[in-house]
């Protein structure tokens, strides 16, 4: 059925419409929020008129309907006024007791503000805070707002979040034992599926940057069954992106064939995860020693890439395109790239990044047999003042290490490969068990 007129709206609504045609329009109504908040107006101007009229059969169901969404909009609008005013309070205290005695905190839609808000918290003390903030919101909603179970759910997503932002920072204890806190409340909860695949989502990649990489692809393989059967095609996709982001580097032509998969079924809409997995296929070709491929792939991503406001991912794609340039042959270029990719890391305090560059800088001048450049990245990990700061003395070790491995002969790829997972899961705290630099 056609959108409804403004005088079909007003026939159907004074009773003058046909049986039929009341039908019709009451299952349109019921399905089409355009006409649905066309008839919410009409029907207030009827009732300025006539404040008895009747609404019966269907109808009546829709205007339940009007009015619940008219409540839930008043609301969504409160909380984003409340929302704006908390946060400009001068102290988290006062914040703390804004959610706690203020009815506006204790809904919904104020709950969503503050959970969308941590999910984009550029810190992981901001992010505690944030879930703080959250989780008071939950206990406070009234059983009429929310059942025992949908609490435990609202719950689950919280420390869901809060476990990704642990990992980002590298707790990775208080990571897992965020992990563990939502899977517990999912137990209690109603049981979706969604939430669970968001959970072995954000399980995996932590697994991932602490180098388990089986138990991870594990995980996801549970995501993508999850998507695939409830028909998410977008986080179905989303997570094969995920998975080809996991095994980019040991197995390439299986990270080439997920994101086969994967490009159909990503939204025209969602460029981030179109260039994420137009960068992947950019690494994935370069690892198969496909390079013209690549460039093809890196070419038509390039306009997405400059366009992207996310600062970390367009230093990425400068390291890909570091990566390419290398692969074509184009040494020099590839190495002042690689350079600024770096300073780029450094100046943004992507301090994880800027060691696991420097380690691959370092690879492929140890591969080229240039060890006196090899000698020259280790000088400036340990020299830099600001990696020198934030370097644990493990670390500082490890990188003395390279430097004497560079002075005097070669150390074998596959040795880089695991002082890379080590770097990946170690940058911040040391291992139980420090890394050791075998020499060849």
């Amino acid at each position: 059925m056609s959108h409804l007129g403004l005088e079909a709206t007003r026939r159907v609504l004074e009773g003058d419409a046909g049986a039929r045609e009341a039908e019709s329009a009451a299952e349109h109504l019921a399905l089409c929020g355009r006409c649905r908040a066309q008839a919410g107006t009409v029907f207030d101007e009827l009732r300025a008129d006539k404040p008895k009229l009747p609404v019966e059969g269907r109808l009546k169901v829709v205007f339940d309907l009007i009015t619940r969404e008219r409540q839930w909009g008043v609301e969504s609008l409160a909380a984003i006024a409340e929302w704006a005013e908390l946060r400009r309070l001068p102290s988290r205290r006062s914040q703390l007791d804004r959610v706690r005695m203020t009815k506006t905190c204790h809904t919904p839609a104020f709950f969503e503000l503050v959970l969308a808000d941590l999910k984009e918290s550029p810190s992981w003390d901001e992010a505690e805070f944030l879930a703080g903030l959250a989780l008071l919101s939950i206990e406070a909603m009234s059983l009429s707002q929310l059942s025992p179970a949908s609490q435990h759910d609202r719950q689950a997503e919280v420390w869901t979040v809060v476990a990704n932002a642990r990992r980002l920072a590298a707790e990775w204890k208080r990571a897992h034992q965020a992990l563990v806190n939502a899977e517990r409340h999912l137990k209690e909860g109603t049981g979706d599926p969604l939430l669970e695949a968001g959970l072995l989502s954000i399980a995996a990649s932590t697994l991932a940057d602490q180098g388990q990489e089986g138990q991870a692809l594990d995980a996801l393989a549970r995501c993508e069954t999850i998507y695939e059967s409830l028909a998410e095609w977008a986080l179905f996709a989303r997570t094969l992106v995920k998975e080809a982001n996991v095994v980019v580097e040991t197995e390439p032509a299986r990270g080439l064939a997920a994101l086969d998969r994967a490009a159909p079924l990503i939204p025209a809409e969602d460029s981030y995860l179109t260039l994420l997995g137009e960068l992947l296929r950019v690494r994935c070709l370069i690892e198969l020693q496909r390079p013209a491929e690549a460039l093809h792939a890196y070419r038509r991503c390039s306009r997405l890439l400059i366009a992207n406001p996310r600062i970390r991912l367009r230093i990425r794609g400068r390291f890909t395109g570091a990566q390419l340039l290398d692969a074509l042959g184009h040494k020099q270029q590839a190495e002042r790239l690689f350079n600024v990719v770096v300073e780029s890391d450094i100046e943004h305090e992507l301090y994880k990044d800027a060691f696991l560059d420097l380690l691959y800088l370092y690879g492929l001048h140890m591969k080229a047999g240039d060890l006196e450049k090899a000698a020259r990245v280790c000088q400036r990990a340990l020299g830099d003042a600001t990696l020198s700061e934030i370097a644990h003395e493990q670390l500082r070790t490890l990188w003395t290490q390279l430097l004497e491995a560079a002075q005097r002969q070669a150390i074998g790829q596959e040795i880089l490969g695991e002082l890379r997972r080590y770097l990946s899961a170690h940058w911040k705290h040391p291992a139980a068990t420090p890394p050791v630099v075998a020499l060849l």
